[in-house]
């Protein structure tokens, strides 16, 4: 992996977590400098703008998300089981430090419904 996509990669999940916990609307760019330890310069040199960079947090989260669940799946021998590790996923998502925050796709889906289209599409697809 290249420097430059190190740390794009860096910005991803180090914003990730805060896009999900203050929505995209909520997130200066101050937040994503303080979280990264960047500059704006940095920042934006691997990103066009906090669209890009807010797109990139929402993949990242979801991805986090289904690895979580598919991992959990792959315990369990039964489809019932399996079946069951959403609402189990759910119901002890404080104990899961990258859902302390909440579901990133409801998070985003409820923010995002009347003011960022991409973001939107984005969550309605992972739903």
């Amino acid at each position: 992996m290249s420097k430059a996509a190190r740390t794009k990669q860096f910005i991803i999940e180090k914003t990730a977590p805060i896009f999900n916990t203050k929505g995209y609307a909520g997130t200066s760019i101050n937040d994503l400098i303080f979280a990264t330890g960047l500059t704006k310069g940095s920042i934006y040199g691997n990103f066009d703008n906090k669209d890009e960079v807010a797109l990139a947090a929402f993949d990242y989260n979801f991805m986090r998300v289904n690895l979580y669940i598919k991992s959990q799946m792959e315990t369990q021998s039964s489809v019932i089981g399996k079946l069951l590790v959403y609402p189990q996923t759910y119901r002890n998502f404080l104990q899961l430090p990258f859902l302390a925050a909440g579901c990133p796709i409801t998070n985003t889906s409820t923010e995002a419904d009347d003011t960022h289209p991409q973001l939107r599409s984005k969550a309605s697809a992972a739903f």
